[in-house]
Order: structure tokens, then sequence, then C-alpha cells
């Protein structure tokens, strides 16, 4: 059994879509997603099925047959194109032969030199259906920036598929994406869509927000990757070290005779610059001895786990891994609401799960309080009590507690929102927007994080995200 996501072009009519639930129905096949918006394209509906696979090929032919998927359609399109265009002879006349070539007419153009080495062509075109458009925008696109589509000129609710079509390859461009990636985060942002239009959200504000979760991946990379770290000193032994990202979950090192323990570990698609950051703080660091502590498995807080050799984990947090390499929903997937989000952050921050032989588990959690002991860690003369929560912001999440020193590893049960900088505050609002909320369970969660301020309120207390907590 397989699902498969079929974008069928309708007409706008009664009875349209219950022909083709008819259709899906003789098939075998059960639709699990339905999405259509007719502010954002009036003829285009996203389906989600599911069936045996000889099904779902039947299934495809008789689709394709009655002309209902989306390279099908038939609908007349009007769209303005901005191109910028190299000002060299023969590359008007090479985007010209494309028109013709697709057999799409021409009703506006307007360009002029400007002195610079490129001009700012507007061109309106009209074309049979959205397929042609599509066909016109990918062959242009090979040699020709295209900084701009509108849709329309006479203001018509029209089809909007060169919309979806323009922001997947921009997308697609932005993250270095295959052709197969692409699509993935497309279908996962109309996901996104589809949930947010229940909320009356506007469905430019939804895209934004994705592409600014992109542009965050992008435009820190390098030079421009600027974390904030700090340090304090715990004995003369003891170091604890916090690199906290401008985008994603914060890192600790504790350093103890030449030997390491990272408490969470960020975002993998900022591995070189993590990488170059831990030279700098320890030279040695190639040779020194390091293990890694996981308190839970969302992605900004295991990215970078392949350069460890030990990595330590509840065993919910286990089997959320093991899922992931058996091609299974993790934890967060297993929610509606956040698995579409979770499916682009995978794509986003170029993330792989941990190996599962390098994992070892601490403990597993056998009652419904908030907080239940699972084990216990020694890192020379740190003694740390090790807590799995009632999995309000995720199933599996612990917490570090050293009672000695008086420290505490909170991960995301606990972020210290007035600790931000205007980096982190931008970035964190974009989540919870996206999902709806990053907890599984808020009234849990609130219960866990009230435990945490009320009980360790004389603690260092070192949050999943902003800067740690003291008296």
């Amino acid at each position: 059994m397989k699902y498969k996501t079929f974008i069928l072009r309708l007409e706008d009519r009664s009875g349209h879509l219950l022909e083709v639930s008819k259709i899906i129905y003789s098939h075998n096949a059960n639709i699990t997603r339905l999405s259509y918006n007719k502010v954002v394209d009036q003829h285009t509906v996203f389906l989600e099925v599911y069936a045996d696979e000889n099904d779902l090929i039947k299934l495809s032919e008789e689709l394709k047959e009655k002309n209902y998927l989306l390279e099908h359609g038939s609908e007349e399109v009007d769209v303005l194109l901005t191109l910028q265009i190299i000002d060299i002879p023969g590359t008007v006349t090479n985007i010209l032969e494309i028109f013709q070539k697709y057999d799409v007419n021409i009703s506006y153009v307007n360009t002029q030199e400007n002195d610079t080495s490129y001009q700012y062509c507007k061109i309106g075109l009209y074309a049979a259906n959205s397929k042609l458009i599509q066909e016109v925008i990918d062959e242009i696109s090979t040699f020709c920036e295209i900084s701009s589509i509108n849709y329309d000129t006479q203001d018509k609710i029209i089809d909007n598929t060169v919309f979806y079509h323009n922001f997947a390859q921009e997308m697609k461009r932005t993250l270095s994406l295959t052709q197969k990636e692409t699509n993935i985060f497309l279908d996962n942002a109309n996901k996104i869509l589809q949930i947010l239009e229940e909320k009356n959200e506007n469905y430019f504000k939804t895209f934004n927000y994705i592409r600014k979760f992109a542009s965050f991946t992008v435009n820190y990379k390098n030079e421009n990757y600027n974390p904030r770290i700090g340090h304090k000193i715990i004995s003369d032994k003891i170091t604890v070290y916090l690199i906290e990202p401008p985008c994603g979950g914060n890192t600790y090192i504790i350093e103890s005779n030449s030997q390491l323990l990272f408490i969470d570990s960020g975002f993998a698609c900022f591995k070189d610059e993590m990488i170059r950051i831990f030279h700098e703080l320890f030279p040695n660091f190639e040779n020194m001895k390091k293990k890694l502590i996981l308190t839970h498995g969302d992605m900004d807080h295991i990215g970078i786990n392949d350069i460890f050799e030990e990595i330590y984990v509840s065993e919910k947090t286990f089997i959320n891994f093991k899922r992931e390499h058996e091609g299974k929903k993790n934890f967060r997937e297993e929610n509606q609401l956040h698995e579409p989000y979770i499916k682009l952050d995978r794509i986003i921050s170029k993330y792989e799960p941990p190996e599962l032989q390098k994992l070892r588990i601490i403990g597993n959690k056998t009652n419904d309080k908030e907080f239940e002991k699972i084990g216990e860690f020694s890192f020379n003369e740190l003694n740390f009590e090790i807590y799995e929560s009632n999995g309000g912001h995720l199933k599996g999440e612990i917490i570090l507690v050293e009672k000695e020193k008086k420290i505490i590893f909170t991960g995301d049960i606990l972020v210290n929102i007035e600790g931000f900088t205007p980096e982190q505050y931008e970035f964190n609002i974009i989540a919870p927007y996206l999902m709806g909320s990053v907890n599984t369970d808020s009234n849990k969660a609130s219960a866990c994080r009230k435990i945490i301020l009320d009980k360790y309120a004389d603690y260092l207390i070192c949050p999943g995200h902003g800067e740690w907590i003291e008296k």
C-alpha cells in the first residue's frame, strides 16, 4: 500500500469533484487529504490517496485519460512576466523563439536599455492552458532570470498554478534542491497552506514564512554565521560553553579534563560553521574525547551528530530515530498539524538521523507524572540525574539535573524568550506559526515548565533556546 498525491485540474461546475471521487473509489483507493482554495487557484485540487500500487497505477491512467491531471488542463491563462535579460544580441530572439515553439501569444511588451548590463522586459502572454506557461517558464529560466510573475491583468479570478511553480523553483534555487525534493517541498507547503487557511490566514503570508525559514538557513552561512557564544567557569576543572545560533537550538559544551560533553548540537546545515567554532574554542578538538546527549528529537537540536561515536538518548528518542531509518513517521509527524512542517524542516536543514549503532539508551519513563527519573550520567566530577518529561513538547524529551553544582539543562521544555537576540526572535516565530504550536500538548508542557521554574529557581538554568538564566 502506498500514498500518492495527485494535482488535478477540475472544471468549475457542480459535481465534477464527485465524479473524481467515484473514480478513486472504483480503484479501491482512499482519499486521505483534499485541498482546494478558490482564492489561490480556481481549478487546482490537491488530492492524496492511499491504495495498492497496482490500483494507483490504474487510477493514474484513468485520470490522465479523462484529462483530469494537471498537465492536461485546458483553461486559458493571461500572465505578465518581468524578465531580467542580459543586454547582448540574440537574447530577445531566443525568447521569442520559445514563445513560437509553445504557441504562446504575446499581448504586451515593454523593454528598453537602462545603462546597465541588463534590460528589464515586461511581456504579457496569453496561452491555452497553464501547462504551456509552465513549459515556457521552465525553458526561459535556463538562460534568463524571471524576476516576477503577475496573473490576469484584468483582475479576474484565474488559475494560479504558475504561482506554485514559481515558488517551487525559487526554493529549488535557494536551497539547491533536486527535482524530487522540490516536489516534496511544494506538496508540504500546500499542506501547511491548507491548515492555515482554516484560521483565515493569507496564503502570501504562509509562503513568506516558509520563504523566511529557507532564507535564514542560507543567509547565515559562512562568514554570516554569527552565534552568541558565552562560557561559565563552574570549577577549576569544569567550564560550560553556550553557543546560541541565529536560528536553531542551543548547543552546550562541557569541558573537563580535556574531554567534551555536548548537550544538543544545532542544525545540520550549519555543520561546517559549527565545527569551525569548535576548533576555535578547543584547538585540539579533533583529538579530544567527546560525547553527545540529546534532550529531544527535534531537528534543530540533533543535526550535527555524525562527529560523535556515542550519543545518549531516552528510549523513546531512540525509537523516534529508528522510525526515521525505517522510513516511518517520527513522533512529530504523527501530529497531522506538525507533519508538513517537519518534512520541510528535513529538506531545508539537510537533516539526517544519527546512526543507530551510535545511540546509547539512558532509560525509559513508565508513569504519567510530569517527570520521572530514568537514569544517571556521570562526566568526571559532574553527576547528572536524568528525568524524562510527560512529552508536552515532544515525546522522549529529557532534562539533566546536577544537584551539587546546581545546573539544569532543560531542552525545549523551557526557552528564554526574553533572552533572544533579534535574529533568534525573528526565527523562533516561524515554527509556531507554521505548526500551530511547537508543543505536542501545551498544557503538559506548561506544567513541566512551571515545575522547573519553581523547583530549580536557584540553579543555572540552561534552556533550549535563548541565553542561560541565573539568579
